[in-house]
């Protein structure tokens, strides 16, 4: 099996040091090049030799490398907008919460060429959560049962049902207070 070459572009050095730390667990990884931006002949050489390259929002807009980018998005600085701007870019991910297995799935499908999106970036796009959607969710959240939350907003309690249901599938939750609870996490609510 081929090593696959990986840069590792992250200001904050506990980070960049876990996620070295989590990469350099897969055999399958050599880390060639680790910092905020190194300028050394020898980081400029590897910068050459990347297979993929693991970059904070941050320093997207300085890494200047032709090889796929696992982009970490960091939320203050609109991540995902600022990772979907390179076209280098094949997977984004969230700077806070990121797993080992995210990254290192990640890391491999960026090799590979494919295009990754984590879920919690992505099911945000084009307001998929409409006011109605918000509405029920923020009930919810105040506790509120199916059939107070029909009598509140004046709809039916299948509707309601399937709305609650809708939302469920689209924060990838089974229950309603999962479903609070992402969607607090997420500012929805």
């Amino acid at each position: 099996m081929e090593l696959l070459r990986v840069g590792v572009l992250e200001e904050d050095e506990v980070y960049r040091r876990g996620v070295m730390a989590v990469l350099n667990e897969d055999d399958c990884v050599c880390i060639v090049l680790g910092g905020d931006r190194e300028t050394s002949p020898e980081a400029v050489d590897a910068e050459d030799s990347l297979d993929v390259a693991v970059v904070c929002s941050r320093l997207l807009d300085r890494a200047r490398l032709s090889c796929p980018l696992v982009c970490l998005a960091i939320p203050e600085l609109q991540g995902a907008e600022s990772c979907r701007s390179s076209p280098n870019v094949k997977a984004t991910l969230p700077h806070e919460g990121l797993t080992s297995k995210q990254l290192l799935a990640s890391v491999r499908a960026a090799a590979a060429g494919l295009h990754v999106e984590s879920p919690s970036l992505s099911r945000l796009d084009g307001d998929v959560m409409d006011p109605r959607r918000i509405e029920v969710l923020k009930l919810l959240a105040g506790g509120a049962d199916t059939r107070t939350i029909a009598r509140d907003l004046q709809l039916s309690e299948r509707t309601v049902k399937t709305l609650v249901h809708d939302i469920q599938l689209t924060l990838g939750v089974t229950t309603r207070a999962q479903a609070v609870a992402e969607a607090i996490r997420l500012g929805l609510i």
